[in-house]
């Protein structure tokens, strides 16, 4: 091989380490919102979690004006999505602060704000079959009410729109979020539905009830850390043990990485 075919072949590979692949374009760059007071940023991203933040921060040194006992650690989590119009939609967004006494107060304030942001313009669109998400988080120590904000992991910092596509059972195949979430629910009931068994003992004691399940589908499509709520440890049981019984599914992505997902759904129990 000469020096120049020797040459061309290092800066081809050199420049292929450098560039995405096809797959990975459809997620990177992110998706970025570009609202009025972020238009002349120079990171337009960085720009919209300090303005949600300085909104965050003002609705709970507000709530904290008479709040008598304050919690240690404050952690507030934000998701919300665009509609057909490029504006933020209002009915898909979620807030939460893990203080009971404030959350309900705090999230209402915090989705009207949000709702009320006005977007000049989204870069690096992308298709709406797969809507991007925006996540935001804040965590706080608190003390004296007065707020030190705890640095976040780097796998939390906002970075722009993260597509999400949720996990799948065994042989379903893809379509788009909706119908693939659609799907993956009705999947779930009739799972339930095949394994419900109704407790011998409740039936004697007469126990009836709704228990919520919270469970976790990880990067393998495992089912992994299932919890419960319900009026009776024998109710709650049965509902672990429906849930433990699920296939190995198809696991969640985010951008393109399999990820761990939180799920919840409830299983009613009625005589």
């Amino acid at each position: 091989m000469d020096i120049k075919a020797f040459l061309l072949l290092v800066v081809n590979t050199l420049v292929c380490l450098n560039c995405f692949s096809q797959r990975e374009a459809f997620y990177f760059p992110q998706e970025e919102i570009v609202i009025d007071d972020c238009a002349n940023a120079i990171d337009k991203n960085a720009c919209l979690n300090l303005k949600i933040e300085g909104e965050v921060i003002d609705i709970l040194e507000d709530l904290f004006k008479n709040r008598k006992q304050e919690i240690d650690t404050l952690k507030a989590r934000i998701t919300f999505e665009l509609n057909d119009l490029n504006q933020i939609n209002e009915q898909r967004i979620y807030s939460y602060i893990n203080d009971k006494k404030i959350n309900k107060k705090f999230y209402k304030e915090l989705n009207s704000r949000i709702s009320d942001l006005h977007v000049l313009r989204v870069d690096n669109k992308k298709p709406v079959t797969y809507r991007p998400q925006y996540f935001l988080n804040f965590d706080y120590l608190s003390h004296n009410k007065q707020l030190t904000k705890i640095p976040l992991d780097s796998n939390k910092i906002f970075k722009g729109g993260v597509i999400e596509k949720p996990p799948l059972f065994p042989n379903q195949p893809r379509i788009d979020n909706l119908s693939d979430r659609r799907t993956f629910n009705t999947k779930i009931q009739q799972h339930i539905g095949a394994n419900f068994i109704y407790p011998k003992e409740a039936i004697a004691k007469n126990i009836s009830g709704k228990v919520s399940i919270m469970f976790y589908i990880d990067k393998n499509g495992n089912i992994s850390k299932i919890r419960t709520k319900g009026p009776s440890l024998i109710l709650e049981r049965e509902a672990k043990r429906i849930i433990s019984l699920l296939p190995q599914l198809q696991p969640g992505t985010r951008n393109g990485v399999p990820a761990r997902i939180p799920y919840s759904i409830p299983i009613n129990f009625k005589l």
